[in-house]
């Protein structure tokens, strides 16, 4: 069977990167054409395959999302055309990207969905989905009814539902062993974000540049230049680093499912930090502005544990990545 696998961002190219090495030559990479996934697929020796490839614009403004409806149909025609193979798509928190794959014909289209706070976008889903992948940790309370809907949806025979136990990072992260000490000073990843996304206006909080002051930094920012980077090498720099301060939410659990102390300076509410939170990893919050009491307390506490990874004892990592690759067998 072929597989259009939809690359949306740099997490879910890691993310699928062990089902795309495993699957067919007739399959097709439909990638965002966005900076760190152009520069994840420049630089694919060893962790993806070559494929066909197609680039689909980045959904801003107004009329974003209908010229990256338009395109990705395109390009999944002319792929339907020229592979003789069943087709299926495979996309995560890309809920345009089933639709244009019914529109060109493809048998199954899922979605992989873990963005509570994007229930409006979510509501894509309904016009082209076949199945649907919800993690169990998913909070009902941020989905706008999204969830209820996907239950009906489901007893009416319109897509089946799916669910994961496992966040989205335990798809491609193991725990790493963290350094016995303290660099001098501390060594911080530091990764801030444009703030252009979908749903980035209302949660993105500035952190200042005097947030960072003192320490030696490793800065991967959005907005920095990708190609001074090596894009696969991100989770071995997280290896050698004391801890992070991030905008980002997927990276913070990226970072805290690695063991590595880190500081989400965002207004964003997800499931997969409540349970990241609750299974005991090494993520610290805080939702305003890096200044007074509440800000001086979470930053002294993510201090403090810098030097306490050798303490954590997280819940066991769940079977995420096999449960996957059953149901897509």
């Amino acid at each position: 069977m072929a597989t259009c696998w939809v690359l949306d961002h740099p997490a879910h190219v890691r993310a699928l990167a062990d089902s795309v090495r495993d699957g067919s030559t007739f399959d097709l990479l439909l990638a965002t054409d966005r900076p760190e996934v152009r520069m994840m697929l420049d630089q694919r020796d060893g962790h993806l395959p070559s494929r066909r490839t197609a680039w689909m614009p980045r959904a801003r403004g107004a009329l974003g999302g209908v010229r990256r409806l338009a395109a990705a149909r395109r390009a999944l025609r002319r792929w339907s055309r020229e592979v003789p193979a069943a087709y299926r798509m495979v996309a995560m928190n890309a809920p345009l990207m089933p639709w244009a794959g019914r529109l060109a014909g493809l048998h199954e289209r899922w979605c992989l969905v873990d963005t509570e706070a994007q229930h409006r976008h979510l509501r894509w889903l309904e016009r082209g989905v076949t199945d649907l992948v919800v993690p169990t940790h998913w909070r009902e309370d941020l989905d706008g009814g999204c969830l209820q809907g996907w239950e009906e949806g489901e007893a009416a025979g319109r897509w089946r539902m799916h669910r994961l136990d496992g966040a989205h990072q335990h798809l491609h992260l193991r725990p790493i062993r963290r350094p016995l000490s303290l660099h001098d000073p501390p060594r911080l990843l530091v990764r801030r974000l444009l703030g252009d996304g979908s749903h980035d206006t209302a949660e993105v909080v500035p952190i200042p540049d005097a947030v960072i002051e003192g320490f030696d930094l490793v800065l991967w920012d959005e907005a920095g230049s990708p190609t001074e980077r090596r894009a696969w090498d991100m989770l071995d720099v997280l290896s050698d680093v004391d801890g992070v301060i991030t905008q980002s939410t997927t990276f913070a659990a990226e970072a805290a499912l690695l063991g590595v102390p880190t500081l989400l300076v965002s207004r964003a509410e997800r499931g997969f930090l409540d349970r990241i939170l609750d299974e005991g990893w090494p993520l610290f919050r805080h939702r305003a502005p890096c200044e007074g009491e509440a800000w001086l307390d979470v930053r002294a506490r993510w201090l403090t544990g810098l030097a306490l990874t050798d303490a954590l004892d997280p819940d066991p990592w769940p079977e995420a990545s096999a449960a996957l690759r059953d149901l897509l067998a």
